[in-house]
């Protein structure tokens, strides 16, 4: 498909997520996942005559690619499965590709957080086990088995039965440790938190008997669903005829939607990680994965709760990405402005009430998104 050949391409080890039992669609919504972070990589145009036809992009049933690199196109995340094993593999086909111990921890980290928010709140099965595994890159996918375990002292030379000669592990999906994971659901525990809060006295206006952290959330969410969709909604209705109004858009909707525009392209390219954005990464682009990042943080989040050292730091990045939306959108009241009401306000349980609210509606629209990247699979494959 893409020419995979050892004198072209170098291919990192297989990393593996091994299940007693794979649920039927958990594949599906990992790929619908992965679209919302990464472009899908095209694998050729389809020809009638001398007619171009249509693009086909690589989106099969249970197997996708993906581009790591969206200008060049160098370096592709594979993803597929074989029976009751999600597995994944980088592909870099630059001359000068080097792999290096760690070099895919962010790409490891951020797949295995959708599996484990898959599992607990799409489906919420409790029982549902995976092992982290990985396996000679050499291998070819249906043959691919996770023999080795990540542990903790990883003896850098191992014998591959399947290239009959030993290799040096080089931990390019950082040091995983193999530890079999059973995850509950978080996002319900977040909301019987968010319950709890929205049943204090209304009339007392204020979060008493609950810890800081927990205020710190709140405000967190207050600032994350209203001001950054605010600035979203701002940035997208500039290059958007016809957009639907405010109250109906939420950042998942609008983040899609400006990432389609693809005229705001952040330094790193779409769907980066907290780790690769430097400060000095400030282009419209940039700000917007921030927002994207942040909201993910909250709504991820296992325990609503956000210790004073991390509220701190998301506020003063939002500080910054705000005063820069203040020039380029120019709202009639300042995002700053908006965003300093927030920080000085007393929380009150009808605010904790509306937040939850948002919170809802927002994972519903990831789950429409992934029912749409679902219905397009299924069409790829008939």
């Amino acid at each position: 498909m893409f020419n995979v050949a050892d004198d072209t391409c170098k291919k990192s080890t297989w990393i593996c997520f091994k299940f007693r039992f794979l649920p039927p669609h958990l594949m599906n919504h990992l790929i619908a996942s992965l679209c919302r972070e990464y472009e899908v990589s095209e694998v050729g145009i389809t020809e009638q005559g001398n007619k171009q036809v249509e693009r086909v992009i690589a989106l099969f049933k249970g197997t996708a690619v993906f581009e790591l690199e969206k200008t060049r196109k160098l370096r592709k995340l594979l993803v597929t499965t074989c029976p009751n094993i999600i597995q994944m593999q980088i592909l870099e086909f630059g001359r000068r590709a080097i792999i290096t111990g760690g070099m895919y921890k962010h790409i490891a980290d951020f797949v295995t957080e959708e599996i484990n928010k898959i599992i607990s709140t799409r489906f919420r099965m409790t029982n549902v086990n995976y092992e982290k595994k990985w396996e000679c890159g050499i291998k070819k996918p249906e043959f691919v088995t996770g023999s080795f375990a990540f542990t903790e002292e990883q003896n850098p030379e191992y014998y591959c039965e399947t290239c009959i000669e030993t290799h040096m592990f080089i931990g390019e999906w950082s040091d995983i440790q193999s530890n079999t994971l059973c995850m509950r659901c978080s996002f319900q525990g977040s909301m019987e938190t968010l319950s709890k809060l929205s049943g204090e006295s209304i009339s007392t206006g204020s979060m008493t008997g609950f810890t800081k952290e927990e205020i710190n959330f709140a405000k967190m969410g207050m600032i994350v669903l209203n001001i950054l969709a605010d600035v979203l909604y701002d940035l997208l209705k500039k290059d958007t005829q016809n957009l639907r109004p405010r109250l109906d858009c939420d950042i998942t909707f609008l983040y899609s939607e400006i990432r389609k525009l693809n005229k705001h392209i952040p330094t790193n390219s779409w769907g980066g990680q907290w780790q690769i954005i430097q400060k000095t990464d400030i282009a419209i682009g940039d700000d917007v994965e921030r927002v994207r990042l942040t909201r993910n943080e909250l709504q991820h989040s296992r325990n609503f709760t956000l210790n004073d050292t991390r509220f701190n730091e998301l506020k003063n990045i939002i500080l910054d990405l705000v005063n820069r939306f203040n020039l380029h959108n120019k709202p009639t009241k300042l995002y700053s402005d908006h965003l300093n009401e927030i920080l000085s306000k007393s929380v009150s349980a009808d605010d904790v009430k509306i937040l939850q609210n948002q919170i809802k509606n927002e994972v519903k629209t990831e789950m429409a998104f992934e029912v749409e990247i679902e219905q397009q699979i299924n069409v790829s494959h008939q």
